[in-house]
């Protein structure tokens, strides 16, 4: 720049003598009267016609000419421009992108920084999270303004609360950020919040409350979306505590008559991932849930809508599926109850209808009939065998969250042998036992049987305690299907007592009672032959017809 000193030249004195120049010249011209002048005279002498051009066209020929002398001087290679370079010293110029992104960034950095000089109220901070009048929000802790990574809001100690009963705190978070559009930043009146973020949260839901849960959101517009992350969800059903879901991250999206949730987290020792989306159409509010557990293999599908005739009452349905076991169903729900109205089940090994009342979580409550068309016992028996000696123990080992009454039963029961032909019964699940309440079998032609007893898991021995009684309708056809031919008369009644030790895989007789009650050395002798018939292999023979009728026929015959 030391070359080109724009201040030594005066431009305003230049500019001054040029309006002068053109002052005098237009001066000049006025004064000039062209039509005093006879120039058509002037133009006769100009006349084409006379003059012949022939003889001076020879001369213009280009071809005569040679101009390669001249084009050497038009190759700029030949020129060395860095001395003009130099002059006008463009070098000192290199430097002018760096200086303009220098203040860019400057500006950007004070238009960034300059909230953090803003005073924030508590109360507004407050109505913009908890926009709605059944919750309240209350900020226990500090405000300020970040603008590293984003321009942001950060909350320290968050709590909300039921406006209702205040004592009920429904959230409570250590860490909450907002964040804020970068437009409009410098006004604090026109701060548009885009999103909240709360880490280290607790929420506790009260499954009881699960109507009231829902109205929150019924004005969904005026919801910023909100992000969850590193917390737990503890239920509740009153102030009985039922379960809880660990390490949950969360996504609440909220659009114009419609709400995104989704949720991540740990539930009985398992991923859990669960979707809800809530959509209002033609005034009818409907939800639909998809919940997937993926090492128990159990993926659910949910959609709810309301009654327009009772606004308490919500149906729906339902579709389940665990392992190869599937579940179609129309329900109500009413008073935190799934009532099933009409369902298909099928597997593998049984298809049927399921009718009564159940709740998925966070407690696995029911009541249920199933009916069973037919169930297929020796594929269900091979499938049992199939599984290693721990997850056959496993089996009966049910879980304590898992409590209920079960009434099931099948028309058709398909094995190899067919001894039984169809079964009904009533199970009760309590804490992880299972008490068998009534099981009628139906053994065709031959009679019928009953089982009662239970199977208690203690946590070190799982057993199954047993009383039945056989009913023989037709002696002679009994005595042949167990290939028994010395004996006549037999008793029409038969009662056996007794235990079987899942662990060691061990049966004890308690009593046995025909015609007459069997003494205790006998009883011994029966043992001793079912265990090393039926069980000396594991489960194996157990439910294997001949080696059973090997056992009816020696205890027979003896």
């Amino acid at each position: 720049m030391k070359y080109i000193n724009l201040n030594k030249y005066k431009f305003f004195k230049i500019i001054k003598h040029i309006n002068r120049i053109r002052y005098n010249f237009f001066k000049l011209f006025k004064s000039l009267n062209l039509k005093s002048y006879g120039f058509k005279n002037f133009y006769k002498f100009f006349s084409f016609k006379k003059h012949q051009f022939r003889k001076f066209y020879k001369y213009p020929d280009i071809r005569i000419y040679n101009f390669r002398k001249f084009y050497k001087y038009l190759d700029i290679r030949i020129y060395n421009f860095r001395k003009f370079y130099k002059f006008f010293g463009f070098k000192y110029h290199q430097k002018t992108p760096i200086y303009f992104a220098t203040v860019v960034i400057f500006i950007g950095f004070l238009y960034l920084f300059t909230p953090i000089f803003y005073s924030y109220d508590k109360s507004k901070i407050e109505n913009i999270i908890c926009n709605d009048q059944s919750i309240k929000c209350v900020i226990d802790g500090k405000i300020k303004y970040k603008f590293y990574p984003t321009p942001r809001i950060k909350i320290t100690n968050l709590i909300i609360k039921d406006t209702l009963k205040k004592e009920n705190i429904l959230l409570k978070s250590n860490n909450v950020i907002i964040k804020i559009s970068i437009k409009n930043l410098l006004d604090k009146k026109k701060h548009n919040f885009t999103k909240i973020k709360l880490s280290n949260f607790e929420i506790n839901f009260n499954v009881a409350n699960l109507k009231k849960y829902k109205n929150i959101f019924k004005k969904k517009a005026n919801f910023i979306p909100v992000s969850l992350s590193k917390g737990k969800i503890v239920f509740f059903d009153g102030k009985n505590y039922i379960a809880t879901i660990d390490e949950v991250n969360s996504d609440l999206m909220f659009k114009t008559s419609l709400v995104e949730t989704s949720i991540s987290g740990k539930f009985l020792n398992d991923d859990i991932r669960i979707s809800i989306n809530s959509e209002q159409v033609d005034n009818q509010d409907s939800i639909k849930v998809i919940l997937k557990m993926p090492k128990l293999k159990l993926i659910t599908k949910a959609y709810f809508f309301d009654l327009k005739k009772d606004e308490k009452n919500t149906s729906g349905n339902i579709f389940i599926k665990l392992n190869k076991n599937k579940l179609k169903a129309v329900f109500d729900y009413k008073d935190n109850q799934v009532i099933i109205r009409k369902s298909q089940l099928s597997n593998a090994y049984a298809n049927g209808t399921i009718q009564g009342k159940i709740n998925f979580l966070p407690y696995f409550i029911f009541d249920l009939d199933v009916n069973l068309n037919n169930i297929n016992f020796t594929k269900l028996y091979n499938s049992f065998l199939a599984l290693d000696k721990k997850k056959q123990q496993k089996i009966f080992q049910i879980n304590n969250k898992i409590n209920g009454n079960l009434i099931l039963s099948s028309d058709k029961i398909y094995s190899n042998y067919n001894l039984i032909e169809s079964f009904e019964s009533r199970v009760e699940f309590i804490n992880g036992s299972i008490l068998i309440e009534q099981l009628l079998l139906n053994l065709g032609k031959l009679g019928a049987a009953d089982l009662l007893g239970s199977i208690n898991n203690d946590g070190k021995i799982n057993h199954f305690k047993f009383e039945s009684n056989v009913f023989v309708d037709n002696q002679k056809k009994f005595l042949s299907k167990f290939g028994i031919y010395k004996k006549r008369n037999i008793s029409s009644n038969f009662f056996v007592s007794g235990n079987l030790d899942f662990n060691n895989q061990k049966i004890t007789f308690y009593e046995v009672l025909g015609n007459k009650k069997i003494n205790k050395e006998n009883i011994v002798f029966m043992e001793k032959e079912f265990n090393s018939l039926l069980l000396e292999d594991g489960y194996k023979n157990l439910f294997h017809f001949p080696k059973f009728k090997e056992f009816i026929k020696i205890i027979m015959t003896e």
